[in-house]
């Protein structure tokens, strides 16, 4: 599927929420519906992983197809807001946090300064990385790299997904012994909910909007990098 319009970054993104929400909706009633305390408890504990594995994925998937609708846009680099920009250039970036040779520098400067006006090439593809622990200090960098605010809203659950999710997610899967009750289970489940709607509804914003459009006044940062 390409995603080449706002439309079709919609439709991709209910897409890929549509089937995500049916599993969580399905995990949910199924952990509380067990009559056997033991057989409760083991769905509980056992489907934790699977809730916090829905939110890392929706977090990955949707940023992915953001920056693909935006590189599908047929922009030049000086049409773009500079997170999309660093995107471009970052492994020639990667390349000269490793080299001293003045002729792979001179690739950035370069492309920095006569390359502007051309039509932008943005990767798409493996540029998310969740590290495999989506703590809210690696969503602030997710959210910097899409160009999306680490608003009020991920302040707010910031706490929630490293004190809740990612506690009992790591706990489980590190094998301890965690109990997980049913009214944990489903604060868990609200939060993810929340999570991912949030993370949909802020990209479908941001295209309709056009806010990946540089302002004719260039400005620092995307809203909200002054928490870093």
């Amino acid at each position: 599927m390409k995603v080449r319009s706002a439309f079709e970054l919609s439709n991709a993104l209910d897409n890929a929420l549509a089937w995500r929400k049916k599993e969580i909706t399905t995990i949910f009633l199924t952990a509380k519906n067990q009559r056997r305390i033991h057989e409760k408890k083991a769905c509980l504990r056992a489907f934790v992983p699977i809730l916090y594995a829905h939110w890392e994925g929706y977090a990955k998937e949707a940023a992915t197809y953001y920056i693909e609708f935006v590189a599908r846009q047929r922009l030049t680099y000086n049409d773009l807001t500079t997170n999309f920009v660093s995107i471009s250039c970052r492994s020639t970036i990667n390349e000269i946090s490793k080299s001293n040779q003045i002729h792979i520098h001179n690739q950035l400067v370069d492309f920095l300064t006569y390359s502007q006006n051309e039509r932008a090439r943005i990767p798409y593809k493996g540029v998310i990385d969740t590290e495999s622990n989506l703590s809210a200090k690696v969503l602030r960098n997710l959210l910097f790299v899409i160009g999306l605010p680490f608003d009020e809203f991920w302040q707010k659950k910031s706490l929630l997904i490293d004190g809740k999710l990612l506690f009992y997610r790591n706990k489980i899967v590190h094998g301890e012994k965690h109990i997980i009750d049913e009214a944990t289970f489903t604060e868990l489940h609200d939060i993810v909910i929340d999570l991912i709607d949030y993370t949909k509804t802020s990209i479908e914003n941001f295209a309709i909007q056009e806010k990946y459009k540089r302002k004719t006044q260039p400005s620092h940062a995307p809203e909200g990098s002054t928490h870093w």
